[in-house]
């Protein structure tokens, strides 16, 4: 502690002496103040103590071993020390060079508020408190019309079993700006961020984010959305018990204990702070009901720590989540903990924000955030590292920059190629019936020149005997418009597209291990310009002329390893020539991204809603092209939560052309892959693939979710563990006005609705968490030559 404040001193003094700042400088800049808190009787550390700065929006919390920090200009501050069971207590200190260091004792405070201490469980008086809090919050938020803050965020996970600094697995922190703004706009930029040498930081998203909005009428964790104890409609939901009344900050404060109504809906369960005559919630500690369905299973508890802000409102200063994850899996702990809390401080209310402050950006990591000054980083790390923690990070940071033994090389190395050979970097190693396996390279440059973006790919077929490359640049012009130019040449292997298959799919594994897959390939030689641009937030329009010669390609292997007396269905011909056209697609996507330092990533929503229309048109009075045809399509994705009845998941598309449309444009339904896969619908086609001309189809997957049988309420079903989903969807395809070989295309089609519904137990094997295997059974209500019956596996984390 003293240590670190003689580094700050002597970093400051030779900047001074080195000309960098100035005498007027060095009087302003802030320093990092620290110390410890201990219980005036015993002498013993004090943890999660609030300090806040008396006239300003500043608090932190201490740490586990009762130490803080504060970040000030040189001056004369006011301390106000804050916690339960103890007497709040004012302290004055002098910031300056030579002053960084308070300790602070407290007394325990034995004072109780005579007649208004409660024994037992006193449900009116509670009922009438919550009722006054529950005004109360929304007589707040109605006067708040915007505010922002700074935050320190730190996870730490662990193994539970072990006390000692080697159960430490991974330590993250991160410092960010959140800044939120009526009736329920968000943004957080991370500016600086680290974390143990066994962990990449692009791996690291560590923010505040909707932990912080306990007051709202929904908290949504896990995914679910949870009625919050002073929701619009808690009563509802809720029992509350008048338990004690208490001293926090020298005023009194009613403790209430929260009972959920129905433990099988997703509530919390717990205890909350009511200050006295205000009524604001100034503490919150609550578990979750087992209506909340984490993807672990354990025990997690949630809560917040309040301070009086410009002694008006009474906002989070530290939030907190820690989850006790119970695993069943060889090999590994029994049972991990992870711990998440925030450190929020300078909050500025009212102060209005900039214009572009919100847009389709939630989070953003900025640039320079893995190259924090360790100056800057230690000011404002708001909650100082416990001892523990240091041992931690000093022990993982050896052991990964260490060398590391033979054995342990050689079994990374035999890892990484197995994944490599099976659903790893498809530009590395593909394997397919036309191309056999594929070996190669392939970059994507983002950041080696400014606003820039360069792709560059290049193999070996071995089965075809042909050498493929790709080689893309695109250059930004216009950060706000999203507005990008680029172009493409290639000669290479491409898949014809499909309708139900994700254009991230790699069939390498269903093609290595069991001769499966359901995608069909043709040969491209040619470039591409394109041009992309945001019209509007959520939204993308991309428009691009192609010139490619296409050919035909064949069956060239049908090598598995476990059916190898199986058949490999033929790769169709396609109809060769050079196609010259000109396309255009229009996204939306109401989720909202996250910016990692240039990368846009898509952040995780609950409910989401995805479309997509495009259009591709083809002539010769258009530009010289073997082809005349138009295309056109669209597709819907929508994600939903229903109350008490889990997860929908709806997905539609149609589409429909004029002309002679190619066999490498036709709209294609592609069959299931019938092993170990999650089903993407119409699971009953068995090896077949349906398509035509134009094409409608809909799909409904309804997941009721684990545990389902636990809220009957009935003795024995309580105890299953399992799930319940339901599917089902409709197709219709056709050739309307064009002849088409069917069996040369090996295409089927549907002019009448082809069906099938079904249903899933999931959650099958809960002594193997986090792993969720399930059995999905689904029938064909058509009478098309496919299967009647079906019956394959699933599983996810």
């Amino acid at each position: 502690m003293r240590q670190a404040s003689i580094t700050l001193l002597l970093l400051l003094i030779l900047a001074v002496a080195c000309g960098a700042v100035g005498a007027s400088a060095s009087e302003t800049r802030p320093l990092a103040v620290e110390g410890t808190i201990y219980d005036d009787t015993t002498g013993e550390v004090i943890p999660l103590v609030t300090v806040q700065v008396a006239g300003m929006n500043l608090s932190t919390p201490a740490n586990n071993d009762g130490r803080y920090r504060l970040l000030l200009a040189p001056g004369e501050y006011e301390l106000n020390i804050s916690h339960v069971g103890y007497y709040s207590q004012t302290v004055a200190i002098t910031v300056s060079p030579e002053s960084l260091v308070y300790d602070i004792r407290l007394k325990p405070s034995a004072v109780f508020l005579g007649a208004q201490k409660v024994f037992t469980r006193a449900y009116d008086a509670a009922q009438q408190i919550i009722a006054e809090a529950i005004a109360r919050k929304k007589d707040i938020l109605s006067q708040i019309n915007d505010y922002s803050f700074d935050a320190y965020n730190k996870v730490v996970i662990r193994n539970a079993n072990k006390p000692d600094s080697e159960s430490i697995w991974v330590i993250a922190e991160s410092q960010s700006t959140s800044y939120w703004e009526q009736p329920d706009k968000y943004k957080e930029i991370i500016s600086a961020r680290r974390q143990t040498a066994n962990v990449p930081a692009e791996s690291v998203l560590l923010a505040v984010g909707e932990l912080l909005n306990f007051n709202l009428d929904r908290v949504t964790l896990a995914g679910v959305d949870i009625v919050s104890p002073t929701a619009r409609d808690a009563m509802d939901h809720y029992n509350y018990y008048l338990l004690d009344t208490l001293y926090i900050d020298n005023r009194p404060v009613f403790v209430l204990e929260v009972e959920p109504k129905d433990v099988y809906k997703p509530l919390f369960i717990g205890e909350i702070q009511i200050a006295d005559s205000t009524f604001d919630v100034v503490n919150v500690d609550v578990g979750f009901t087992k209506g909340v369905k984490f993807t672990f299973e354990g025990q997690a508890r949630y809560y917040q720590r309040m301070a009086h802000i410009q002694g008006k409102y009474w906002m989070p200063t530290q939030i907190g989540l820690t989850a006790d994850i119970n695993l069943r899996f060889p090999g590994l702990p029994s049972k991990i903990r992870m711990e998440f809390v925030a450190s929020i401080y300078s909050y500025r209310i009212d102060v209005g924000h900039r214009d572009g402050t919100f847009d389709e950006y939630e989070f953003e990591v900025a640039e320079e955030a893995d190259d924090a000054d360790s100056a800057a980083w230690f000011a404002r790390q708001t909650i100082p590292l416990t001892e523990l923690e240091l041992h931690g990070y000093r022990r993982l940071d050896s052991l990964s920059n260490a060398p590391k033994p033979f054995h342990k090389q050689l079994l990374r190395g035999a890892l990484a190629a197995v994944f490599l050979v099976t659903v790893g970097n498809y530009d590395l190693f593909h394997f397919n019936r036309v191309e056999g396996p594929y070996l190669g390279a392939g970059l994507n440059a983002n950041r080696w020149l400014p606003n820039t973006r360069l792709r560059l790919k290049t193999g070996y077929a071995f089965e075809d005997e042909s050498w493929q490359y790709e080689l893309g640049l695109s250059y930004r012009l216009s950060e706000r418009r999203k507005l990008w130019v680029g172009a493409s040449i290639k000669d290479e292997v491409t898949r014809c597209p499909t309708v139900l298959t994700k254009k991230s799919y790699n069939p390498t594994m269903d093609a290595l291990l069991w001769k499966v897959n359901p995608l069909d390939f043709y040969r491209e030689k040619g470039f591409k310009a394109s041009l992309s641009i945001k019209p509007i937030n959520y939204t993308r329009l991309k428009v691009a002329y192609h010139d490619f010669d296409q050919s035909s390609k064949s069956k060239q292997t049908d090598y598995s390893f476990f059916r190898p007396d199986a058949e490999v269905r033929e790769n169709p011909p396609i109809d060769e020539g050079h196609l010259r056209s000109v396309s255009a697609v229009l996204e939306y996507d109401s989720r909202k991204l996250i910016k990692d330092k240039g990368r846009d990533l898509i952040g995780y929503a609950p409910q989401y809603v995805r479309a997509e229309a495009g259009v591709e048109y083809a002539s010769p009075d258009l530009a010289d092209t073997d082809f005349d045809f138009r295309r056109y399509y669209l597709s819907v994705g929508i994600l939903t939560r229903l109350t008490g009845l889990g997860t929908t998941s709806l997905s539609g598309f149609a589409g429909g052309s004029d002309g002679i449309l190619p066999r490498q444009k036709f709209f294609v339904a592609d069959y299931a892959e019938p092993y170990m896969s999650c089903p993407r619908g119409f699971n009953t086609f068995e090896e077949n693939n349906f398509g035509g001309n134009r094409m409608a189809a809909v799909y409904v997957d309804q997941d009721l979710g684990p545990y389902m049988f636990r809220s009957t309420g009935i003795g024995l079903l309580e105890k299953i563990p399992f799930g319940l989903c339901l599917q089902g969807g409709a197709l219709w395809c056709e050739f309307r006005n064009q002849e088409v070989d069917l069996g040369r295309a090996l295409l089927m089609t549907a002019p009448k609705a082809y069906t099938e519904v079904g249903f899933g137990i999931t959650n099958l094997t809960p002594f193997i968490k986090p792993l969720n295997f399930a059995l999905h059974f689904t029938w064909q209500l058509s009478d098309y030559d496919t299967a009647g019956f079906t019956w394959l596996f699933s599983f996810r984390l």
